[in-house]
């Protein structure tokens, strides 16, 4: 952050709240409380201290609710920044969570709205003591919060081609095309890396990411096992878990980070947790995805995938075997159909001029 020119006061441990593995829903969602209620205050001072002379707030996901009532007490404006459709929708692909995947239908807008009530109800308990208690404002019921949060304009960083716009968003909803960072420019790949893309065909990447896992050695031991029986070459993100490099073969390499703007077009295919970042930089490198959802919004990234025609059918992490994953990868080096739709949803992406649309709208919206 620092390093692009921005300042940044530290809230909590991401890497120890992303230990989930559970793919249960109600567990996710007690776990988030419970994660609230204990690291709350922690996370909600920076936002309380560092913005009060601020023109403007930006809010995540997480933080959405706790910017909201900084921007009510100090009267500063405030816009969402989100890079999930979590909007309600009757639309079955804008809808992260929908009844009806395939179609419009009103049930998928009341399973959005109801999606709205879950989660302030995770939220409420810390967003009510940061108003009552530190800030002196009245509580939020979820319908005094929903209102509210549906006046706040909303600016969508994802492409209109992975997410169809819905035609029932409020009118202060924006979608403005991936938001990428241009990394490539600033990293230098090492000497090993060069080498080993050199030495043969085109790796399939593998990495899940900030989803670490209890069991590293065992995960990396059934990716080993899935490459050697597909015979492709393969390079492995250890990402947060730390894995150590186990029975590696020689055809594969263990990579600690590497931008993906870089590292993604040099892979035949990308297999990941399918985070929203990672799924954005896959699609947008144009090679074709496997994804393994772990929780949160990624199950819906990798229904999208499947549905676009540009990677396989997700395969849920507790469903993750040998052979569900050499399925995978085989299918992304054999399957022509997937590798041309994602080397045109790529091309189509690239075009977006994400980044400068959201400027341009927050400046027009500040206007």
């Amino acid at each position: 952050m620092r390093g692009y020119g921005f300042d940044f006061a530290p809230t909590i441990d991401m890497e120890a709240i992303m230990q989930s593995e559970s793919g249960n829903p109600r567990k996710e969602l007690t776990y988030m409380k419970d994660l609230l209620r204990e690291h709350g205050e922690q996370m909600l001072h920076p936002i309380h201290t560092h913005v009060q002379d601020a023109d403007l707030l930006i809010s995540g996901f997480v933080s959405e609710s706790f910017v909201q009532a900084v921007s009510e007490k100090y009267s500063i404006r405030q816009i969402n920044a989100a890079l999930q459709p979590y909007l309600p929708t009757r639309s079955g692909a804008a809808s992260i969570a929908p009844l009806i995947a395939s179609s419009q239908s009103v049930l998928n807008r009341w399973m959005g709205q109801l999606a709205e009530r879950i989660l302030w109800s995770v939220a409420s308990e810390t967003a009510n003591n940061l108003r009552s208690k530190t800030l002196h404002l009245p509580i939020h019921t979820a319908a005094s919060y929903t209102r509210v949060k549906h006046q706040i304009p909303t600016i969508q960083g994802f492409s209109r081609y992975v997410v169809p716009p819905a035609l029932d968003w409020d009118k202060n909803v924006f979608t403005t095309g991936y938001w990428f960072l241009n990394e490539k420019e600033r990293w230098q790949p090492s000497s090993d890396i060069i080498g080993f893309l050199q030495a043969g065909e085109a790796p399939i990447y593998i990495g899940f990411g900030s989803m670490s896992s209890s069991r590293p050695e065992q995960t990396v031991e059934m990716i080993v096992a899935a490459l050697a029986k597909t015979g492709q070459r393969g390079i492995i993100s250890s990402g947060w878990s730390k894995s150590p490099p186990i029975n590696l073969l020689g055809t594969i390499m263990m990579l600690d980070k590497a931008p993906h703007d870089w590292l993604f077009p040099r892979m035949a295919g990308v297999v990941h947790h399918g985070g929203a970042g990672t799924t954005a930089a896959g699609l947008w490198a144009g090679v074709p995805t496997v994804i393994i959802p772990h929780m949160s919004d990624q199950p819906y990234w990798g229904r999208r995938v499947y549905e676009l025609g540009v990677g396989t059918k997700p395969i849920p992490r507790h469903k993750l075997t040998v052979d569900s994953l050499a399925h995978g990868i085989g299918t992304l080096v054999s399957d022509q159909k997937i590798k041309t739709e994602a080397a045109v949803l790529g091309e189509k992406i690239r075009a977006e001029k994400g980044v400068e649309n959201a400027v341009e709208i927050i400046e027009s919206l500040m206007r």
